[in-house]
């Protein structure tokens, strides 16, 4: 496809770190609340956790970073813990692909050197963990109020399969 035999092991790496870095789910909910007024909430959901800011709210309670871990306690509904356990699924399988691009980056001949071609363990860990982040976002967009989408999850897994589609020597 487009990634040549001679970069796929650098664009396996930085796709790899590209989507650690980009939220994979981003929600947005809009409500009235009485005297409050309008209240706009957003929910940025990244890898290793989420950030929940709120507008015209006055006051809110704790911190606005949740670990994924920690997600399942803090969500309203059984469809929501799901969806957080889910992700949860998604993150681990995501975690062994990081874990595999910095050994990748730091020797990439010894890691060249196993069995399985690192370029495609790659597109195929990131396909994965994207197919398991889409069913969250799925299961998000039917139980959680407002609208989500999943942002970096489309990106995850077109950048998963051009990997796995990737010319090698």
């Amino acid at each position: 496809m487009w990634v040549k035999s001679e970069y796929a092991g650098e664009v396996a790496v930085l796709s790899t770190w590209l989507c650690a870095l980009l939220p994979w789910s981003v929600s947005v909910f809009r409500e009235s609340f009485g005297s409050a007024g309008l209240v706009t909430a957003v929910w940025l959901r990244f890898l290793p956790g989420r950030v929940l800011y709120v507008s015209g709210a006055v006051e809110r309670a704790g911190s606005p970073w949740n670990w994924v871990w920690e997600v399942p306690g803090f969500v309203a509904s059984q469809g929501e813990t799901v969806a957080s356990y889910v992700w949860l699924v998604g993150t681990a399988v995501f975690a062994l692909a990081f874990v595999l691009s910095v050994a990748y980056y730091l020797d990439e001949a010894h890691v060249e050197s196993w069995r399985l071609d690192p370029v495609r363990t790659l597109g195929g860990l990131l396909v994965t963990s994207g197919a398991v982040l889409l069913l969250a976002s799925g299961l998000l967009f039917s139980e959680q109020a407002g609208t989500t989408v999943p942002v970096g999850t489309i990106l995850q897994l077109g950048l998963g399969v051009s990997l796995l589609r990737a010319e090698r020597a």
